[in-house]
């Protein structure tokens, strides 16, 4: 792990238990700082939501669990980290600190609530929680905290989730991006962020809901205006895995994206150029000419590429040929809706229900649901 910092919240409702579960965190862990973080009333629930995206099912009822006042940041390093990796899915994995992980529930159980207690016990949680939090990145924010907490609370009152509302600049947009989705901007990105040339950002995600989250939480569409150092931006993720791009093509995009001028992830040379082609072909335009020839020559491409530029049957060949050698698919009406019916709902609940079996074993999970069932009732 690139940190050993992790944290925990306890929020408003179980501030009560503070002093023992502090007690037991210095026993077990190095305590390097505590922040007292105070919400608008207001925007809680807003918050709230956002804060944990998808894994939260019902914001409000968490709302009213937590409380809605200041709440405690404890962040802490672990020296000895019990690490494991467990499936995210029947790909993905991540690797957690089951230490963390063990100190939540016990904390929980403590307190006699399931969500009273927060905790980060990875690095990407780590990563995702600051950036929305405090807005910094944890690799780097790790190195200005004490070696050792000194005692004191540090208050900080009417902190919003960065990014609530409006964005201060691009480069902080693509900071929490970095830290919170897998994505690529697609296209149009040679300036940013010193300039935005366009009205729109073009972008590619696995997760259309965690996006639709991040950059405007009460929407869940897939071209929203943002606010931009007070310009209005439209971000256009339309290009969701499965949907302009076939799936097999999209994630093979996302998997061999690469991070450009340290700030923001853009496809590789070769993605760029054939995701570009294909999209030039199908929109017929000429806008991309002139990147396009530059892409052929930096990847070396054998053809006379101007001139099949120039033709749109030869230039479509050209592009079937390369999907065809690839195993990439053209998208399709029929397609795009297969890709939303396997997807859907039903699919992220199967989804989340594998994890949370996998994750926290199938005691856990029947509790949940049963829980769930509880609360419909």
């Amino acid at each position: 792990m690139k940190s050993g910092l992790h944290l925990f919240i306890i929020w408003e409702k179980s501030i009560g238990k503070k002093d023992i579960i502090l007690k037991d965190l210095e026993e077990k862990y190095i305590i390097r700082e505590i922040f007292e973080i105070k919400w608008n009333e207001n925007e809680f629930v807003k918050n709230l939501k956002r804060f944990y995206g998808n894994r939260l099912p019902n914001v409000s009822q968490k709302a009213e669990l937590c409380g809605k006042g200041p709440f405690l940041l404890i962040l802490v390093t672990d020296v000895k980290p019990k690490l494991e990796k467990v499936f995210l899915d029947d790909v993905n994995e991540i690797e957690i600190n089951s230490n963390i992980f063990n100190s939540k529930m016990k904390y929980r159980k403590w307190i006699g609530e399931d969500y009273a207690i927060h905790g980060a016990h990875s690095e990407q949680e780590t990563n995702h929680d600051l950036a929305l939090l405090l807005g910094v990145k944890a690799e780097n924010f790790e190195k200005e905290l004490p070696k050792k907490w000194d005692g004191s609370i540090k208050k900080i009152a009417n902190q919003e989730l960065v990014g609530l509302n409006e964005w201060k600049n691009i480069k902080q947009f693509f900071d929490v991006l970095n830290a919170t989705t897998n994505y690529v901007v697609l296209r149009n990105f040679e300036e940013l962020p010193e300039k935005i040339t366009q009205k729109d950002i073009d972008i590619l995600t696995d997760d259309v809901e965690t996006m639709s989250e991040i950059i405007n939480v009460e929407n869940n569409q897939s071209n929203l205006p943002i606010i931009i150092e007070n310009k209005k931006i439209s971000i256009d993720f339309r290009y969701q895995l499965g949907h302009h791009y076939e799936e097999k093509w999209s994630k093979d995009v996302l998997k061999r994206r690469i991070l450009y001028k340290n700030i923001f992830y853009v496809p590789c040379d070769e993605d760029y150029f054939y995701t570009l082609l294909y999209h030039n072909n199908r929109t017929e335009s000429k806008k991309y000419q002139k990147i396009l020839n530059q892409l052929a020559l930096k990847i070396n491409i054998k053809e006379n590429f101007k001139e099949i530029l120039n033709d749109s049957i030869k230039s479509k060949k050209f592009m079937e040929k390369y999907m065809k050698q690839m195993g990439y698919k053209d998208t399709t009406t029929k397609s795009r809706t297969l890709f939303k019916i396997r997807n859907n709902e039903l699919m992220r609940l199967v989804k989340v229900s594998i994890f949370l079996v996998k994750t926290y074993g199938i005691i856990f999970f029947l509790k949940k649901v049963n829980l769930k069932i509880k609360n419909t009732l």
